[in-house]
């Protein structure tokens, strides 16, 4: 494999046939590959609450010889990333202190935050924001953990005069915004492991009435992603049970700073009819 994204497309496509254990490690690869350009079998192991043995088993589902080599696919793409992974070397070689969490769960954060930028794809990012400036309706869609980020991205949306809609939870809510989407409509679905049912018929609804649609998810192995029309992955390491959701919510604070250059006037006179309300309303605390 000469291309990192060979190696991508080779556990995508496998993925279904993997055990339970081989798709938790498949995950994890897909979403930490600096860290397992660096790490050993056993540290893998570790992360994934397998084996260095399963580990090893993982990579050959994949066609390579063994763990060297699915460490020689992913650093060939390396080099122009030669800072993040010097920087994670060190960490591997004097890791933080167990007690000191708020400094892990700020590492872990900045190094999602780097990982996701380099994922972004700028034709892709421009594109996505010409069309959330066309639609004539928009829904976010966000459940559970993604349910904040989804909540950020309309009440910004909204108070820059954009028709934004939201949907945090499913059921009756989530069926009623979905019948009164148009063609002419977009659909911003956020989703992380594991992946939310009604989310993704979510996404197919969007697609049988011909709505553009929009995925901000973890990684290729998420059905959210094949379906979008723009796809978004954002790395979502955690150190605790829990994702990390902080890499999302500064996508979603580029997609907004964007807009905001693309349609300045729009979002000067709908910032200025929101102060005014709130004024009125009186709302906000005396100055």
């Amino acid at each position: 494999m000469t291309k990192e994204i060979t190696l991508r497309e080779t556990i995508t496509s496998n993925f279904p046939g993997l055990t339970k254990k081989q798709k938790e490690i498949a995950h994890f690869v897909l979403d930490n590959e600096y860290f397992v350009a660096c790490a050993s079998a056993e540290e893998i192991a570790e992360k994934t609450n397998t084996s260095a043995a399963t580990v090893v088993r993982f990579c050959q589902a994949m066609g390579l010889d063994g763990y060297t080599h699915l460490q020689q696919a992913i650093k060939k793409k390396l080099p122009g990333y030669l800072t993040t992974v010097q920087r994670i070397e060190k960490k591997l070689a004097r890791p933080i202190a167990e007690n000191d969490v708020a400094a892990r769960v700020f590492s872990t954060d900045m190094d999602n935050i780097e990982r996701t930028a380099s994922l972004l794809r700028s034709e892709r990012f421009e594109a996505a924001v010409a069309e959330i400036c066309r639609a004539t309706g928009i829904l976010v869609v966000g459940e559970g953990l993604a349910g904040p980020a989804a909540l950020l991205f309309a009440h910004s949306l909204k108070v820059m005069g954009f028709p934004a809609q939201v949907a945090t939870s499913g059921g009756v809510p989530l069926a009623l915004e979905l019948a009164s989407l148009k063609p002419t409509d977009l659909l911003i679905c956020i989703s992380f492991w594991r992946y939310l049912r009604e989310n993704v018929e979510a996404m197919y609804r969007a697609k049988e009435i011909g709505a553009k649609t929009i995925a901000i998810t973890d990684n290729e192995l998420s059905p959210l992603a094949g379906l979008a029309d723009y796809p978004f992955l954002t790395a979502t390491d955690g150190v605790a049970h829990s994702l990390s959701i902080a890499a999302s919510i500064s996508l979603i604070n580029s997609f907004i700073a964007a807009l905001s250059f693309e349609v300045p006037d729009q979002t000067i006179h709908s910032l200025r009819k929101v102060d005014a309300s709130y004024k009125e309303s009186k709302l906000l605390l005396e100055e």
